[in-house]
């Protein structure tokens, strides 16, 4: 090529990058100014395992923790830009699972991981993740099941394991702890304070689990009647709050400050969506939440995930269905910063509020809408479990039983039982081998029509 002609080219494709940075540009600002309607997938980076927590503190800047993988690698990673790419900002190869992450502000917060090979590790960062330092454990060196970080000097952590759990709480940053709870019969692996004085602990996903407010800063512990573990609860105030049950996933509300609880809504199933709550946002009256369970049926056996929203305080429930074109078969975590902008994983995001909402019930409130009678679906034991694990299940009457094993995307990984069965009690052990560690779902279909799901939590 001379050189006339190579300039000719060089001006050309020039021109032509110029074009293309333009019109990327062009579009950026129509996307930022004319968000599309709705609900729009989002994709996670590829064999990413699966996701243990996630967190927004703004409309474009999240966090999120992963199981393990295949290699025993677990992972912090970050997006800028609300959830459409994202990168990898923290990774522990030894083992460790990550269990958590909060973030104080835009600029610092904290990750931790499970106790493995003698350690786990309290992560911090003040620079929005680019970098991270280890902090201080407490003396016992317990294995991190979740935290509460009321400032950089002030967090508290709860762990399960026997003689070495509790609940710990610093005020110097991480420097020194103090045991704050400990009971061999009745640990505790979740805490939620609403201050640095008053808080609540639970065991959780247990069949005698409980929970129990402090009011002197975790100098006492009282046990409330009727309590129960959570999978999420939030408070508005000292008096005012709302808790999704680990049992039959009740949703929950008090306003005297955790001592009495009045459930709103109950699951509803039976070719309905199932109602309830593993994951909720409140601002001001409305509710929005999600249950892994809660999915519609179509038709050629498709099921659709659901997204639950009450502009009432919970009186009056509807449910959208995220309309994009892979059609997720659930949700696990549901994130809302405003009335517009907000995420379920996985892995939908809406700028606009989502879709437009429909309302199968008059009135839910002060209602127990119970499950299909004639079964009860057990959670398994034990649970977290490597690698086998038993499920229980009892029928009241003869009839068609399917239960199934799915993972974390839907996808179908089992299926322990695929047969008549009389009435009774019914036990089946599922043995894991050859699956990752990360979360399951185990379905109890009657007739070809799913009745409950459960989660359970493979650790190898």
């Amino acid at each position: 090529m001379n050189h006339t002609s190579h300039s000719h080219a060089v001006r050309f494709l020039s021109s032509l990058l110029y074009f293309f940075s333009i019109f990327i540009f062009i579009n950026a600002i129509n996307f930022q100014h004319n968000p599309p309607s709705g609900w729009y997938r989002q994709s996670l980076p590829q064999n990413l395992p699966p996701i243990n927590v996630l967190t927004f503190k703004d409309s474009l800047t999240g966090y999120a923790v992963t199981m393990l993988n295949s290699d025993n690698k677990s992972y912090v990673i970050r997006t800028t830009d609300g959830g459409d790419n994202w990168s990898f900002v923290l990774t522990d190869s030894s083992g460790r699972m990550f269990t958590d992450v909060e973030f104080l502000n835009a600029y610092t917060g904290f990750a931790c991981t499970n106790w493995f090979a003698g350690t786990s590790r309290l992560y911090k960062t003040t620079d929005i993740g680019n970098s991270w330092t280890i902090l201080n454990n407490p003396p016992t060196n317990p294995s991190y099941l979740d935290l509460n970080i009321l400032s950089e000097n002030e967090i508290w952590m709860t762990d399960d394991i026997a003689f070495d759990g509790g609940v710990f709480r610093t005020t110097d940053g991480g420097t020194t702890w103090q045991r704050k709870y400990y009971s061999l019969s009745f640990p505790a692996d979740r805490i939620y304070m609403i201050n640095s004085r008053i808080g609540f602990i639970s065991n959780g996903d247990n069949v005698t689990s409980y929970l129990r407010k402090t009011t002197d800063a975790g100098e006492s512990w009282t046990e409330i009647p009727n309590g129960d573990g959570w999978y999420n609860i939030i408070f508005q105030d000292s008096l005012i709050g709302w808790r999704a049950l680990f049992q039959n996933d009740n949703f929950q509300k008090t306003t005297d400050g955790g001592l009495t609880w009045n459930t709103i809504i109950h699951a509803v199933s039976g070719g309905n969506p199932v109602l309830g709550a593993t994951s909720f946002t409140v601002l001001g009256d409305t509710i929005w939440g999600i249950n892994p369970s809660g999915a519609i049926l179509f038709p050629n056996n498709q099921y659709r995930g659901v997204i639950f929203k009450s502009t009432d305080s919970g009186s009056h429930w509807g449910y959208q269905l995220p309309d994009t074109s892979f059609r997720m078969t659930f949700f696990k975590f549901c994130q809302f910063l405003g009335p517009e902008v907000g995420w379920a994983y996985s892995s939908v995001h809406t700028v606009t509020g989502g879709d437009s909402v429909t309302y199968p019930l008059t009135s839910v409130s002060n209602q127990s809408i119970s499950l299909p009678s004639g079964f009860r679906l057990y959670q398994n034991y034990p649970n977290p479990f490597n690698p086998r694990t038993t499920i229980e299940y009892e029928l009241d009457f003869s009839g068609d039983v399917l239960l199934k094993i799915s993972d974390t995307q839907g996808k179908e990984v089992r299926t322990l039982v695929d047969s008549r069965q009389q009435s009774g009690k019914h036990k089946v052990e599922f043995d894991a081998a050859g699956l990752p560690s990360g979360i399951y779902f185990y379905s109890l279909y009657l007739e070809k029509s799913i009745v409950q799901t459960r989660k359970m939590i493979l650790i190898r």
